[in-house]
């Protein structure tokens, strides 16, 4: 599951009021390496970073069809 996940520290969802009247929503995913061992990491032998990649897809694809309450998904860098 994507929020007990080894890669994941917090999974939120931000509001912002668009200019015209509208609400975009984004699922938030901050994840615990920095962008850059965040993209390495698809090389660990364990198959971790394939599989929460994959549901973060699936998760982008459903928003995307108008299949989830929020419109994209991010994934953050923990500061």
């Amino acid at each position: 599951m994507l929020v007990t996940h080894p890669y994941v520290k917090n999974v939120h969802i931000e509001e912002a009021r668009l200019a015209d009247g509208s609400i975009d929503r984004v699922l938030v995913v901050q994840s615990k390496k920095n962008r850059h061992g965040f993209l390495n990491a698809r090389n660990d032998n364990d198959g971790e970073m394939d599989e929460l990649v994959r549901q973060l897809q699936s998760l982008d694809t459903l928003a995307k069809n108008g299949f989830a309450d929020f419109g994209r998904v991010e994934i953050r860098d923990m500061q």
